[in-house]
């Protein structure tokens, strides 16, 4: 892919995805707060009035979410949505940036290229009105910088900006072990050190400040029980639909709906060691490659998509992590993206079906094992990617 292809490329996938963002539901014409969009402004209104997050109320997001949050107040508290808004649809512009830089510097023919970006672009408009009104696209758009600054061998760079990926949401830090294994052994403690240097940075004035509150956020989203929309919990939607067991559902903090009881419980420790174990298994067949970057772009998809599909919550807002990475991979995953965006879009629409036990559970299921199968594929990818570059 030459420059000025590349260049058009990126022009052509902005102008379409700030279109689609435009179209969808609750998009940029929309100044409703809906979803989430009503917790981010209160939180952002109680830090205009001089309150500090963990300290002065409780806050159950990283540190790197809140400056997202308070500059959606630029605008003013009545024109907090538009604003929030409009700066996720920046970062998914900025996102479609790293991905053509990426792309080129891989070589890819101008074909593959352009769908990778197709899915991106057309994303907000396959997954709907959740796809804007959550602040995903900020941690995505930083994983996808550090992923293209690795690709372009920017190493201490990168892994700076990770780290403040994962002080923004936690989940980048499942591309840590396929990074470090690419930078190789010289550069990896001072990559560590950039890294963990960002990241304390990012937590060191809340620590100092309000270090109990910063460590119940913390402590709570770990204690998380099974969301509603987790594979664990589809599988047991799932049996009951069949007449095996009959699951019981509740709110619990910090405002997710799950599956409770002993079963529930069990199938969501079994998910985070299966997160954990599906990681190293992006890092182990990554292990196997002599530095190339085309199989560190499907590792790192691997990685976060192995995050998403086994993780005890499965927010509808977490595709929003698949898209500036998992359409990288190649054909096969771009188009297998875009069935768990459209899937997506159908479980969020009939999730009050899903909560009743409805014929809906069916859809859930299929989302979350078609999760499971791009990081099967993804992670066969890698193996292919590796022969390839021998």
């Amino acid at each position: 892919m030459k420059t000025n292809e590349a260049i058009a490329l990126g022009a052509a996938g902005s102008l379409a995805f700030l279109v689609s963002c435009v179209l969808v539901g609750h998009g940029l014409r929309d100044s409703s707060l809906y979803s989430d969009l009503h917790v981010y402004a209160m939180y952002g209104g109680k830090m205009a009035n001089g309150q500090i997050p963990y300290r002065d109320f409780f806050d159950e997001y990283p540190p790197l979410a809140q400056p997202v949050f308070l500059l959606g107040r630029i605008a003013g508290a009545a024109n907090y949505a538009l604003a929030f808004k409009s700066l996720m649809a920046l970062f998914g512009v900025g996102a479609i940036a790293c991905a053509v830089v990426t792309l080129r510097a891989l070589r890819v023919t101008l074909v593959r290229a352009a769908a990778a970006v197709a899915v991106i672009a057309f994303a907000p408009l396959l997954v709907g009105p959740i796809f804007l009104n959550a602040y995903d696209l900020w941690p995505a758009f930083l994983l996808s910088l550090a992923l293209m600054l690795l690709v372009l061998d920017r190493p201490l760079l990168a892994f700076g900006v990770l780290g403040a990926a994962v002080a923004a949401k936690v989940y980048p830090v499942a591309l840590l072990p396929v990074a470090l294994l690419y930078i190789g052994p010289r550069l990896r403690r001072r990559a560590a050190l950039s890294f963990a240097g960002v990241l304390v940075l990012a937590h060191l004035p809340f620590a100092i400040l309000g270090p109990g509150g910063l460590r119940y956020s913390y402590s709570l989203q770990a204690r998380r029980g099974l969301e509603l929309n987790s594979i664990g919990s589809a599988f047991l939607l799932a049996a009951h639909k069949l007449g095996i067991g009959q699951p019981m559902l509740g709110n619990e903090p910090p405002g997710s709906l799950n599956v409770l009881g002993g079963t529930a419980n069990a199938i969501a420790a079994v998910s985070s060691v299966l997160v954990v174990v599906a990681i190293a298994a992006a890092a182990v067949a990554f292990a196997r490659s002599r530095r190339d970057p085309r199989a560190l772009v499907v590792a790192a998809a691997a990685s976060v998509a192995a995050f998403v599909a086994f993780d005890k919550v499965f927010s509808a807002q977490y595709v929003d992590w698949l898209v500036p990475l998992v359409p990288l991979a190649g054909l096969a995953a771009g188009a297998m993206t875009v069935v768990v965006l459209g899937l997506t879009r159908l479980v969020f629409s009939h999730r009050t079906g899903i909560q009743a036990g409805g014929d809906s559970v069916w859809l859930l299921l299929a989302r979350d094992t078609f999760v499971v199968f791009v990081t099967v594929l993804l992670l066969w990818t890698v193996q292919v990617t590796n022969r390839q570059a021998r």
